[in-house]
């Protein structure tokens, strides 16, 4: 466990668990993020391999005669583009539309959305996160079970190939989406942090209960999207630096792991 200083000077001081003094207003919910957050974000060969496999059988069931090695090439160009709209265009794309950029791209007639082989490499993508789910990050269940007991939580999370609702079932699997009051992400919003529309969704189901922006902390890994989304729409936010860290932060605080991140929490929830 390590200790982290407050506002203005981020780095890891000493060993000792100490009681941060950053931001003494109390918690009245909290918004996570997904990737680097709750779960490992790394793409798993595996997992690659069978969303690689059903893009492979779209292009047979269009009569494609290209071969595997130029499938998988545009299927890597695909996955460039799909970074650049998520980090410049801030995008909340969908596997329909990454896998209609990968038939462009190969110049097969682009099929309507609701084509049947397009849908079943839809669902070949969402199950592969299923097949080959990527791990919960050390302390992420405990600490969503222990704030979901006193909290309303909710998920802010970008979406990459799967979709958001693969997301949950991978939530429901680990036994932890019933946590959470709303989950959003931004392949159903059509918007990416750090765009406001993600956070203000969140916002939308806590103003219902009476809870207003600035009683909501959000918690991320990303300075760019997760701290700085969160504070241009009035909330809060805690950087975590569990998977790497990051440097200086507008956050009110930053993270070193998840169990000291409970700590932090639970000394401003009423």
């Amino acid at each position: 466990m390590y200790d982290t200083s407050v506002v203005g000077d981020t780095s890891v001081v000493g060993s000792r668990r100490q009681r941060p003094t950053a931001n003494g207003q109390p918690v009245r919910a909290i918004t996570l993020d997904f990737w680097d957050t709750l779960y490992a974000g790394g793409a798993l060969p595996e997992r690659v391999a069978l969303r690689r496999r059903a893009v492979h059988a779209l292009f047979a069931a269009y009569g494609s005669t290209l071969p595997t090695s130029e499938i998988d090439r545009l299927y890597a160009e695909s996955s460039r583009e799909a970074d650049r709209w998520w980090r410049d265009e801030h995008r909340g794309y969908t596997t329909v539309e990454r896998l209609h950029e990968i038939l462009r791209r190969a110049e097969v007639a682009r099929p309507p959305k609701s084509c049947e082989h397009v849908a079943r490499c839809v669902t070949a993508v969402d199950d592969a996160l299923l097949a080959y789910p990527p791990p919960l990050l050390p302390g992420a269940r405990a600490l969503v079970e222990r704030l979901g007991a006193r909290v309303p939580l909710a998920i802010i999370s970008d979406t990459g190939f799967a979709s958001g609702e693969a997301q949950n079932r991978l939530l429901a699997h680990d036994g932890i989406r019933d946590r959470f009051v709303v989950t959003v992400y931004s392949m159903d919003v059509g918007w990416a942090k750090p765009r406001p529309e993600p956070f203000r969704r969140a916002l939308a189901a806590f103003a219902e209960r009476g809870i207003a922006p600035h009683e909501v902390v959000h918690v991320g890994d990303i300075e760019r999207t997760d701290v700085a989304g969160a504070l241009a729409v009035g909330m809060r936010a805690v950087r975590l630096d569990q998977v790497r860290q990051s440097g200086p932060s507008a956050a009110e605080w930053v993270a070193p792991d998840l169990d000291v991140l409970y700590d932090y929490l639970d000394s401003r929830i009423p």
